[in-house]
């Protein structure tokens, strides 16, 4: 949130940030967090939360063009209880491509879902992937 460490920018308002994520999931996996320090959905404030929301939906519409994206994934852990590793609210944007490997299902039709890092990219690979999303954004 101080822009202390080198992000792939994609999107910012007076109450939050996007960029991408260093260990993307899918092409485009975006983070979106306040500006102001909140542990997770527990204590931030209503400023924050309609700041964050704000940008979600303006990052998961210019991935959606960008990627040519079929469905989007928006997920948050809050606490250890339920995955929480990095404590500073954030939301987790992926674009999500049918048949993509992400989700699939085990013997018996049981849905299960591959949280996995599938690329690492380099620093250029992700300012590149930033410019392809920057483009697309709309505010609103």
């Amino acid at each position: 949130a101080a822009k202390r460490a080198p992000a792939a920018m994609i999107y910012e308002n007076e109450h939050a940030l996007a960029f991408l994520d260093n260990h993307p999931l899918a092409e485009g996996h975006a983070l979106i967090i306040p500006r102001q320090h909140s542990r997770n959905l527990f204590d931030f404030d209503d400023a924050s939360g309609q700041g964050v929301m704000r940008a979600a939906r303006v990052v998961a519409r210019a991935l959606r063009v960008a990627f040519n994206a079929d469905g989007m994934n928006l997920f948050q852990s809050s606490e250890r209880a339920a995955g929480q590793d990095v404590f500073h609210f954030h939301f987790h944007l992926v674009p999500r491509r049918a048949g993509d490997g992400l989700m699939g299902t085990r013997e018996g039709g049981e849905r299960i879902t591959r949280w996995r890092t599938r690329t690492n990219p380099t620093r250029a690979e992700l300012d590149a992937i930033a410019e392809r999303i920057r483009v697309n954004v709309v505010s609103g």
